[in-house]
């Protein structure tokens, strides 16, 4: 598992290939003494997500699809400007009556 993410494999890919948390993959990578690297995620990944998140889609999902980190998606498309949903899933305004 170690060599796979020096290899570059990211954590939610070592985590369905595992099935393990990401909290349990990063502690094993620790005890291995690899340096876990900090995750960004491009402008052309941001760019996507931000489409899939306009179109109702939320961060969790987005993350999974593109295989990068839920918590630095977030990061990188607050940072981008896009206005978030509050956490929890999309929940439709209720109708006017």
């Amino acid at each position: 598992m170690a060599q796979q993410y020096q290899d570059g494999v990211t954590t939610p890919q070592l985590c369905a290939e595992h099935g393990i948390s990401k909290t349990g993959i990063l502690r094993l990578l620790r005890e291995e003494g690899v340096e876990v690297r900090r995750q960004t995620a491009t402008d052309g990944v941001v760019a996507e997500a931000v489409e899939l998140y306009e179109a109702g889609m939320p961060v969790t999902r987005i993350a999974e699809q593109l295989s990068v980190s839920g918590s630095a998606l977030r990061r990188s498309m607050l940072k981008a400007g896009v206005e978030m949903r509050p956490r929890g899933g999309y929940r439709p305004a209720p109708l006017a009556g």
